[in-house]
């Protein structure tokens, strides 16, 4: 048992660490194997994870109760799993507009292991709770992210790197999309089921954050 729960720690670390890097066999490892793309699905979730961390201090400054504080991150995890998936198969419909044709089924799940892991990057995303320079940080992860989407593409299932930008793209623009109209269709049920699990609406900024900070520290001065 302890024996494959360091094998596991190490095929994460590799494939999350490789990945960053642009390594082709992290990759072509996730395309091919379902366990490497379980791993990548446990990195996208833990990335969402990451990026709740920085919310997660408004949960704290409310001493909201652990169970929810730890709810709050899996659902944040969870909606990164989702993305990803929605990213993928997006990628895969648009596919037939360029010269490499349709994609098999088969390659619907390779796609979505090269996506998810390409989130390897967002793992630092709990960096993004940085008042000042947290928004340029969160959106060089993103930048990131997509590069790794092409490049995941190009080297795992072979698309031309035009292929592979294209696909990449309006996979990205099209779960984008999907993700915000669905996110205005369902605003409401969400924000409850938001704050049903996490007891806050989670809708504050670093910025906000410290503010409120120094009108407690010091209210004299804020009046």
């Amino acid at each position: 048992m302890l024996a494959d729960l360091f094998a596991f720690l190490g095929l994460f670390f590799d494939l999350a660490w490789s990945a960053m890097w642009f390594g082709t066999s992290a990759f072509v490892r996730a395309a091919l194997s379902s366990e490497a793309r379980n791993t990548a699905l446990l990195i996208a979730f833990l990335a969402g994870v990451s990026e709740m961390t920085g919310q997660s201090v408004i949960l704290v400054i409310n001493r909201v109760p652990l169970y929810r504080f730890l709810a709050s991150l899996a659902f944040t995890g969870v909606t990164y799993i989702v993305t990803a998936i929605i990213w993928a198969l997006a990628t895969i419909i648009v596919a037939p507009l360029t010269r490499i044709g349709t994609l098999a089924p088969s390659e619907i799940a390779a796609a979505i292991g090269i996506i998810a892991l390409s989130f390897s990057p967002r793992l630092f995303a709990f960096l993004s709770l940085a008042p000042y320079f947290g928004v340029a940080l969160a959106n060089f992860l993103e930048a990131w992210a997509m590069a790794l989407v092409v490049f995941g593409l190009h080297v795992a299932l072979d698309m031309p790197v035009g292929a592979a930008l294209f696909c990449g793209s309006i996979g990205w623009l099209l779960s984008y999309g999907l993700r915000t109209y669905l996110g205005h269709l369902l605003a409401r049920p969400l924000g409850r089921l938001r704050v049903l699990i996490s007891g806050s609406a989670l809708d504050r900024t670093p910025a906000k954050i410290l503010d409120d900070l120094a009108k407690r520290i010091n209210p004299e001065r804020h009046s």
